[in-house]
């Protein structure tokens, strides 16, 4: 899968508007409601390694943690530290998604058997913020609210569309493509050109736009979205 995240910050109701009229007229599928939160972390300084502990007060290298919480994959995270991938929390059983009719990434059965899981109750971003206090301090919150998913070119297309708000204030229209590979778009062409005629087609131009990857030699489909996140959400 091939995705970008486009923030439009001076969107207006009308312009909001235009834009799902334009949607319209491709007679997209809609597949329901979505919202997310997206939460930047920054370690506790005085969390101190061992091996620095009798030279420095404080720790001396400053790390960025982001996790992604989207409501179309219920109870699971994708975690960032420092830009690198450190995974995808679940803590959804695939007996209790089979049960609930969930479409989810959860925890195969397989794994529960042998205890190779988390063991949480909880969202991993929710215990991060009660219970690990002590190693890193919620710096901002961004919420997306009243989000819509359309699916586009016989399921190949995904675009899901959200309203932004931090600290209560809104801050613009968030707009997320995915494309995926069994698309005919993806054939001889670079992500970047692939993107720009996909925002070009669906009236998608006033905004930034990040379709940036962690690593292009080994895609990480939520990895790569939770980057994405942290590069057009910096506030």
């Amino acid at each position: 899968m091939v995705s970008a995240v486009i923030l439009v910050q001076n969107a207006t109701p009308d312009t909001i508007i235009q834009f799902q009229d334009q949607l319209a007229n491709d007679l997209p599928m809609k597949k329901g409601k979505w919202n997310f939160a997206f939460r930047i972390f920054k370690n506790n300084p005085y969390a101190i390694p061992k091996e620095v502990a009798d030279q420095e007060s404080q720790n001396p290298e400053s790390k960025f943690m982001y996790t992604l919480s989207p409501s179309y994959i219920p109870g699971t995270t994708a975690t960032l530290i420092n830009g690198r991938s450190v995974g995808l929390f679940s803590s959804t059983i695939k007996e209790e998604a089979s049960e609930l009719g969930l479409q989810t990434e959860c925890i195969p059965d397989q794994h529960l058997d042998l205890g190779a899981t988390t063991g949480l109750n909880d969202p991993f971003d929710i215990l991060v913020n009660q219970k690990l206090q002590s190693l890193w301090t919620q710096k901002q919150l961004v919420k997306g609210d009243g989000g819509q998913i359309y699916e586009l070119e016989n399921g190949n297309l995904c675009i899901r569309t959200s309203n932004i708000f931090l600290h209560g204030s809104f801050k613009g229209l968030l707009i997320q493509v995915e494309i995926s590979e069994k698309s005919i778009r993806m054939k001889n062409t670079t992500i970047s050109d692939l993107i720009s005629r996909i925002l070009k087609k669906y009236g998608i131009s006033e905004g930034n736009v990040c379709s940036d990857v962690l690593d292009s030699h080994l895609p990480d489909k939520y990895g790569d979205l939770c980057w994405q996140y942290s590069r057009i959400l910096d506030f």
